[in-house]
């Protein structure tokens, strides 16, 4: 059985002035409503579906809200212009550099990995590293400290982009690895 997908025109009444913000992508249809009051109803982008359909008390309130509508679009839109700015920034790794990936249920694993070659300005190869015990003997049961062993490598390189806003790969989907400190970190085995 086919569903019914409304297209964006199924939703804006007949009669109604369009209203486009020139600064963003929001767009509001304003209209008298049945009933005799100020109505409007808001999209954005492409989207069929509406942000909002309301009837106001006053043709005042209706303005506020449609000057609302559009400056949170125009916000959104900000936001996410310097959110994909971030992420784009150069890296800032190194050959050499070393990142560490916490993961683990009831339990935290600790996985190493070393930047074996810059590629470009988003991208790097990293390879595992093997990992040294940096227990002092005070630890609790099944609980203790590592570091990497730098150039003992485990297995294969991987090339993996960088994400410029956390600086830190995306080693599968469980692991996200990120730039290690120099400190020991902890891991737990109670599974």
């Amino acid at each position: 059985m086919m569903r019914f997908a409304p297209s964006r025109d199924f939703y804006i009444p007949k009669d109604s002035v369009k209203i486009a913000d020139k600064a963003g992508d929001g767009l509001v249809y304003i209209y008298t409503s049945a009933k005799g009051r100020p109505a409007a109803i808001a999209f954005h982008g492409k989207a069929a579906k509406p942000d909002w359909h309301h009837s106001f008390a006053s043709a005042d309130a209706r303005e506020r809200k449609i000057r609302e509508h559009f400056e949170g679009r125009r916000r959104w839109a900000e936001w996410k212009q310097e959110r994909c700015d971030e992420r784009k920034k150069p890296h800032g790794f190194e050959v050499g550099h070393v990142l560490y990936a916490s993961w683990g249920y009831e339990q935290t694993n600790i996985d190493f990995y070393q930047v074996t070659k810059i590629i470009g300005a988003y991208m790097v190869e990293v390879c595992a590293v093997s990992q040294i015990s940096a227990d002092k003997g005070d630890e609790p049961w099944m609980t203790g400290k590592v570091v990497p062993h730098l150039d003992a490598f485990t297995g294969k390189p991987m090339r993996r982009r960088v994400n410029g806003r956390s600086k830190s790969v995306r080693i599968d989907n469980v692991r996200t690895a990120f730039l290690w400190d120099g400190r020991p970190i902890n891991w737990t085995g109670y599974a």
